[in-house]
């Protein structure tokens, strides 16, 4: 759990974690146009689970050092 209280703008309650997925998609779009070129998508089997996959542990990473 995070220590971040829950924010509330314009009567919408976000939780801490909303603004971590926040801050992780930009990191993930950055790490994945930086792998397009090298050619790792042809080895991968299925584009899009290896592109979640990426997305979880780059989330898991910003949720770590955001705590």
């Amino acid at each position: 759990m995070s220590l971040f209280p829950v924010l509330v703008i314009f009567g919408l309650s976000f939780p801490p974690i909303f603004f971590q997925l926040l801050v992780s998609l930009p990191l993930f779009f950055l790490v994945r146009r930086m792998l397009q070129p090298t050619g790792i998508y042809d080895f991968v089997w299925h584009p899009a689970l290896f592109n979640t996959a990426l997305y979880g542990c780059l989330f898991y990473l910003t949720s770590c050092l955001l705590v």
